[in-house]
């Protein structure tokens, strides 16, 4: 078993978002996130190199590890544990919290750095199922 969650990162609302699938730690999902995002906020305006530095700072070390990571373009292609996918949007510096089986219905929005305050405050909201 795993614990299995998936993020997503565009650029805006109308492009397709590059989801970055884990095998782990989805029970620390929006604090990982939220870590992502911090270290890639001095290139939130640059859409490519925040998503290669949050992608990054997720999968850490494990680059060359043939399990543990996926990444997908344009639709959600690993059923992750937990319903709630977060999908970040560098354009309008928001994150969209979204249902995977509705990933264009978005549940609730918050700013960049509301989801990172909220994240290292584990005050999330709303919880979305689990």
């Amino acid at each position: 078993m795993g614990d299995r969650y998936v993020v997503g990162f565009r650029a805006t609302r109308k492009d397709p978002a590059i989801f970055l699938y884990s095998h782990w730690g989805g029970s620390d999902r929006h604090s990982e996130v939220a870590e992502a995002i911090f270290a890639a906020s001095p290139r939130w305006s640059d859409p490519a190199y925040a998503t290669r530095i949050a992608i990054s700072q997720i999968v850490g070390l494990d680059w060359d590890k043939e399990t543990g990571f996926g990444l997908s373009a344009g639709e959600i292609s690993c059923m992750p544990d937990y319903t709630d996918v977060a999908i970040v949007t560098w354009g309008e510096r928001c994150v969209d919290i979204v249902n995977d089986n509705e990933p264009d219905v978005i549940l609730t929005s918050m700013s960049l750095d509301d989801f990172i305050h909220r994240a290292s405050s584990h005050s999330m909201l709303p919880p979305a199922s689990v």
